[in-house]
Parts: structure tokens; C-alpha cells; sequence
């Protein structure tokens, strides 16, 4: 089967789609994945070892010049290179006005979208033949996963079978250069300065895009000090912006001798890491979600969005949830998520209530 997956931005939303390719693959091993994403975000996709092709688009650049000539020669140059195959069947898990515009470019007599009450954009229910409306109150990857399944028949058992068993234990490690697993191999190998090689390792991921889904640095470090005290482990520390780079810093002088600033890897060597590290401390964030392509358990932590919708799936994944002080519910994400002068529900988090909760969670984990 040659099958199309159309999911081209944001980058976590594209990681939380993964899933969609370890079902089809297990059942349709012979079968030839491709996927349509944004220019900025390919080598994500590039690297993941099941997807057969991957194709670009630069939406945004398109957009800005739309008048200009190029600008056209580049859309028939994408056409065209989508057009080189025909596809059994096209998903289009964006649900959107551009994701709507791949779609109906690409030949396929099956093309499979979200349907009225769940699109996120109207323009896509026009450019799919077939439609389904997952179920309110899932895991966002259960969505994307239940649209697949209803498409092959099989949406009774993506509730258990495919995402809590099966998808959620099996690791997927992203391909990356050799020079990259060198380093993650050295790091993890030897003593680095007072690090213990022995040590359990936990990568903590301190950022996030929104400040409005970060724990303040007080209370993250009064936590990793209950952690560290818990389990005599030793913390990696990762960033990908000079923000957080600078969080890091500010982290790894509570711990001089059991931390480590982590040289900027690219998201798979992120991935990669993670995979051979015993946990991942994250925000709601990109980090977050790539963790959960592994099987290292995670433990996160949610204010403006909700845990339940996105935290990674599986019993090694556990997340704490901070609540409004206003009284705002919300389903996916808080209306104000980018706009609230405090970020109270997670920014006024203290150390000790995170701590017990993860405590707890870990000793039923481990046992």
C-alpha cells in the first residue's frame, strides 16, 4: 500500500502523530509511508526509520509572496512531486484550510479527515471523502490513532490494545548521524567531573515555548533536590533556546556536582538520549512529547493545558496537574493560556506537593 499522512506543523503535534505510523506498519508491514510537512520541520520526520518519503512544503514563505512568480513555480514543483505517486489512502490529521489544500492535490481515491464537529478548520471537511469524529475526553495521540483505525475498521481497539499496550511499550528510535551517537554514547559512558557513571540519569527539560507552561526555577529546583536526594541521580540537562540554555545554567549551579549542561543536540539525538536515559523530567512541551516516542518513563508537569489530553500514554508516563485560580476549565488548553498575567496554575507550584505526588506514583511504578 503507498498511504499519505498530512500533518505539517507544530513539530509537537507532529511527534504526537507518530503512533499512526507504528499501527500502520504493524498492520501493513509492506507498506510505503509518506508524509507532507512544513520545510522547517523535515529532518523530524526525515529521520523517523518508517516513513519511506518525506515531502516538504514552505507555507509560510508561500503565504508572505503570493504574488510573486516564484513563489507559483514552487507550489507546481511541490504538486508535482506529490503527484509521483498514487496513494491507497490519504490522512489528513491537520484538519485545516492548508492541510485541505494538500489534500485535494494529491491522487487518491480514499482521503480520510476529520469530520465537522471535531476539524479544527471547515475548508478541510470539503477536500476528504471520508470523515470521523473521534470521541470527546481522549488522549490527543488516541485521536489521531481512533481516525486511522475507524478508517481500517478497527476503532474499538485503540482505547487499550494499540495505544496503552502495544504503542506505547515499543520504542522507536529516530536515526541520526554517527557523530551524534558517538557523543551520546560518551556522555552517558564515562564520569563527567564529579558525575557518577553509575548514577541513575535524568534528563530534565526545564523550558517550554509558553512561560505560561514553566514551572518557575525555585520551585523546579526545590523539586530536583527531593529528586535527587530520592533516587541519587544525576541530571542532564537540555535546551534548545538561549532562554532556556540560560535556565539551565541557573539549575545546574544548584547541583555543581550532580549535573550536567548538555550540549545542544538535534531532536532526534535529543530522542536518542532520552531513550538511554532511566527518566525524563519535562514540561508540557515539545521535549515532553518526544520523550514519549520512547520507552523511558516521564514525569511531567501541566498548568494551562491539560495532562490528560497530552501527556505521553502508557503506565511509565505520569504528570501533575496544577489548577486555575480563577476557576477556568477548559477541555484542551486555557483560552488565556497566552495572555494570563500570572500563569498561577503552574508558576506557583511548590516543590513539596510535585514531590509527593511523584514519589508515590514511582514507588507503584516501580513495583
Amino acid at each position: 500500500m503507498h498511504i499519505l499522512i498530512v500533518k505539517t506543523s507544530a513539530l509537537g503535534d507532529v511527534i504526537q502523530a507518530f503512533p499512526v505510523v507504528s499501527y500502520i506498519k504493524r498492520k501493513y508491514p509492506e507498506a510505503l509511508i509518506d508524509w507532507v510537512i512544513e520545510k522547517g520541520n523535515k529532518a523530524l520526520v526525515l529521520a523517523h526509520p518508517e516513513v519511506d518519503r518525506v515531502i516538504e512544503i514552505d507555507s509560510k514563505v508561500w503565504r508572505k509572496n503570493l504574488l510573486q512568480p516564484c513563489t507559483y513555480r514552487e507550489i507546481a514543483a511541490f504538486r508535482r512531486h506529490l503527484r509521483l505517486r498514487h496513494y491507497d489512502v490519504v490522512f489528513d490529521l491537520q484538519g485545516n484550510a492548508k492541510s485541505a489544500f494538500v489534500t485535494s492535490q494529491a491522487l487518491s481515491s480514499a482521503k480520510v479527515g476529520f469530520g465537522w464537529k471535531s476539524a479544527p478548520e471547515w475548508p478541510s471537511c470539503l477536500t476528504t471523502s471520508f470523515h470521523f469524529n473521534p470521541p470527546s475526553g481522549r488522549n490527543i495521540r488516541e485521536d489521531y490513532l481512533w481516525l486511522v483505525a475507524s478508517f481500517f475498521g478497527e476503532a474499538h481497539l485503540v482505547p487499550q490494545e494499540l495505544t496503552m499496550t502495544d504503542l506505547a511499550g515499543h520504542a522507536m528510535l529516530l536515526q541520526i548521524e554517527h557523530a551524534e551517537k558517538d557523543k551520546i554514547e560518551r556522555l552517558l559512558a564515562h564520569s563527567q567531573g564529579h558525575l557518577s557513571a553509575h548514577s541513575p540519569k535524568v534528563v530534565v527539560c526545564p523550558g517550554s515555548f509558553w512561560p505560561n507552561k514553566q514551572l518557575n526555577c525555585q520551585s523546579l529546583a526545590d523539586f530536583m533536590h527531593c529528586l535527587q536526594r530520592f533516587l541519587g541521580c544525576t541530571f542532564l540537562l537540555v535546551w534548545g533556546s538561549p532562554a532556556e540554555h540560560k535556565i539551565s545554567i541557573e539549575l545546574h549551579q544548584h547541583f555543581p556536582q550532580h549535573s550536567q549542561i548538555v550540549e545542544k543536540l538535534s531532536l532526534p539525538g535529543l530522542q536518542n538520549l532520552m531513550h538511554a536515559a532511566d527518566l525524563v523530567l519535562a514540561m508540557d512541551s515539545l521535549p515532553l512529547h518526544l520523550a514519549g516516542t520512547t520507552a523511558t518513563p516521564t514525569y511531567s508537569i501541566f498548568g494551562a493545558s491539560s495532562s490528560q489530553k497530552y501527556m505521553p500514554q502508557g503506565q511509565q508516563h505520569a504528570a501533575y496537574q496544577g489548577t486555575c485560580p480563577y476557576g477556568r476549565s477548559f477541555e484542551k488548553r486555557c483560552p488565556i493560556l497566552r495572555t494570563c498575567p500570572t500563569g498561577a496554575c503552574i508558576r506557583s507550584l511548590e516543590a513539596q506537593p510535585l514531590f509527593a505526588h511523584f514519589a508515590q506514583w514511582w514507588e507503584v511504578f516501580r513495583n
